[in-house]
């Protein structure tokens, strides 16, 4: 399952560069995380809520990541 982070208003998704298992997509503009390979580690949103503009995973917890919340 898809989980749709942001529509992608970064110059650069941070979050997509430091996932481990490539589980962070970029598809038609926006940003998804594949919840079926999300292993919950929260790179994404350290690296997110660290560098990006918009802090799209601010309140993102890793059961939401893992499409469990």
């Amino acid at each position: 399952m898809l989980n749709t982070i942001c529509k992608h208003n970064c110059k650069d998704c941070y979050a997509l560069l430091v996932c481990a298992v490539h589980a962070i997509k970029d598809q038609q503009g926006s940003i998804y995380v594949e919840t079926e390979e999300c292993i919950g580690c929260g790179c994404c949103r350290t690296s997110c809520m660290e560098f990006s503009y918009d802090k799209a995973l601010k309140d993102k917890t890793v059961e939401w990541l893992k499409g469990v919340g």
